[in-house]
């Protein structure tokens, strides 16, 4: 897995090519925001201001999605032969216009992740100020920025920059049974449509998507077997990261639950 980060830049060695000192954040007396915040220089927060046009940027959310009583997290994988390589990934998506970041995390997690979700509060370390310092540590506040240059192409002559945010989401029972439902269903259409595709088409006005709509398969994890299908993947240091630190929130959140 890749190392977690989550610190504030020192002002002091703005010209140094050594990482920046982090900054330890108020949270739980326990290791979580320790881990959050090792220096990793590929993970550097920018140490310089940068003002981009909006035709030069896109932003973005993402969703980790729990099924908490089963202990099981969401894994997206492409089942394009050509996609295969890219292994296992979380569900994420631009942002639409007019759109939170909030509610594009969570319609990216039901269109990609293929389970309806809402968002999780659990105990992020934030610097997010409190209207009302209530003492509650839960909130749905993103656990990670990502940051990456979109590479010079027809459409982006010039590149650009991509931000995501990721959240915490759960699952509830019901819509676990109902997708599971729906996925064996479809399976079966889909085989049917395979044996007979036009027969299958003319029969109950039946309408079948098209296969590049079905080519994203989603399912549910346990925790260990996640980690270990997301550190296989192309991009696992990031989506290793955000899983590793995800999964400990959830598990910090069950432990304060059962305490109460």
């Amino acid at each position: 897995m890749g190392t977690r980060v989550l610190y504030m830049a020192s002002t002091e060695n703005t010209k140094s090519d050594a990482p920046p000192t982090p900054t330890k954040l108020s949270f739980f007396e326990d290791s979580l925001e320790q881990k959050m915040a090792q220096p990793n220089v590929s993970y550097n927060i920018p140490r310089e201001s940068s003002l981009i046009c909006s035709n030069a940027f896109i932003t973005g959310a993402g969703a980790v999605m729990f099924h908490r009583k089963s202990k099981r997290v969401v894994l997206v994988i492409d089942d394009r032969e050509g996609q295969r390589p890219l292994g296992w990934f979380l569900p994420k998506g631009r942002k639409d216009i007019g759109e939170s970041f909030e509610q594009a995390a969570v319609r990216e997690g039901e269109e990609e992740g293929g389970y309806p979700c809402r968002l999780l509060p659990v105990p992020v370390p934030t610097r997010q100020p409190k209207k009302v310092a209530d003492g509650n540590v839960l909130s749905t506040e993103p656990i990670y920025m990502h940051n990456w240059a979109i590479p010079t192409k027809r459409l982006w002559q010039d590149g650009g920059m991509y931000t995501c945010f990721w959240y915490v989401c759960e699952i509830t029972d019901e819509d676990v049974e109902r997708v599971e439902l729906e996925k064996q269903q479809k399976k079966e259409m889909m085989n049917k449509a395979q044996m007979n595709m036009a027969e299958a088409n003319s029969t109950a006005g039946k309408v079948f998507i098209d296969y590049h709509e079905l080519r994203y398969r989603s399912e549910l994890f346990e925790y260990e077997e996640a980690k270990r299908l997301i550190d296989e993947s192309i991009d696992s240091t990031v989506f290793g990261c955000v899983l590793q630190t995800a999964i400990e929130l959830v598990q910090k959140l069950d432990e304060m639950e059962n305490k109460a």
